[in-house]
């Protein structure tokens, strides 16, 4: 191989990597920050003082795939749910949390736990965005209690070591993805000159 097929190569190799990472950094920002965990996310709702967006289903449920498949991945969703503390948990693994009967069940409440909005059915996009809004306009909520909700679970089991106790919400939606491109084509732009000067 010649010394510019290998520049070549080089160049490829180099354009493919950061490709992959940008689709990586976008995908990311596209998605709902579960905590499967109740205990956990409540813990972190009542830290950060930010209400709660509870998605309770069943691995059988049909309507509950929907809701995966059409609605949490709805743009204006995600953005919205970055307000909340999003919790995703198998109702029978739960017992009576919240009066729990069949899924889909979502529950809003405030960082102490207190119930704002349920609703026992399927919700398209729309409806879980005007929920959302309809919670956010209730804030700011007051100071979270030091009381501890874990009463509400009457057999409590983690569900997922997923744990999101790290959890950070992104201050301008979608920067790291125009960073990430921004940076790919500075370097598309270095290679292009660098291997222009070799073949020359």
């Amino acid at each position: 191989m010649t010394h510019a097929g290998k520049i070549s190569s080089v160049f490829i190799l180099v354009i493919l990597i950061l490709l992959a990472s940008s689709v990586s950094v976008i995908n990311a920002q596209n998605e709902i920050n579960w905590v499967y965990d109740y205990p956990t996310g409540m813990k972190m709702a009542r830290t950060e003082n930010k209400p709660v967006m509870i998605f309770i289903y069943e691995e059988w449920c049909p309507r509950c795939r929907n809701m995966d498949q059409t609605t949490f991945v709805n743009n204006d969703v995600i953005q919205l749910s970055s307000k909340f503390i999003n919790i995703k948990v198998i109702g029978t693994q739960q017992g009576t949390l919240y009066n729990y009967t069949t899924p889909p069940f979502v529950v809003f409440t405030d960082p102490n736990g207190n119930v704002l909005i349920k609703r026992t059915t399927e919700l398209s996009a729309g409806d879980l965005i005007g929920l959302q809004k309809n919670v956010l306009a209730s804030a700011p909520f007051p100071p979270p209690s030091a009381a501890t909700d874990t009463s509400l679970i009457t057999s409590p089991s983690p569900l997922n070591p997923q744990s999101t106790a790290e959890k950070k919400d992104s201050q301008i939606p979608g920067f790291d993805a125009v960073f990430a491109i921004l940076a790919l084509v500075s370097v598309v732009l270095v290679l292009s000159k660098y291997r222009l000067k070799q073949i020359k």
